[in-house]
């Protein structure tokens, strides 16, 4: 049925048309339920490492289609089962629809 987890802290939403900006606030906001639940994340690090990626490729995402759609392609695999699935799912997609 249901699942009881404790002090998990999660904010993410995507619908509709999906620009830069869109994604950069998933992101913080993913980044934001990282921090917030890394003691419990078995690859926070990794997670951290992604997000850095994120948004550095942001900046000229043209130039980095490549880097973005590998975490997109990767990211759900990561959360999945965490804390941070719904955020990370989401920032996920709404890559996926940035890049078309």
């Amino acid at each position: 049925m249901g699942q009881n987890i404790a002090h998990v802290y999660q904010s993410a939403s995507a619908q509709g048309t999906v620009d830069v900006e869109a994604v950069r606030d998933l992101l913080a906001s993913f980044r934001s339920d990282v921090e917030l639940n890394a003691p419990s994340l078995q690859y926070a690090a990794v997670l951290r490492v992604m997000a850095g990626t994120v948004d550095t490729s942001l900046r000229a995402p043209d130039e980095h289609v490549g880097a973005l759609r590998r975490v997109a392609q990767d990211l759900p695999g990561l959360v999945v089962g965490t804390a941070v699935q719904e955020g990370g799912s989401t920032l996920a997609n709404a890559l996926g629809s940035l890049l078309g």
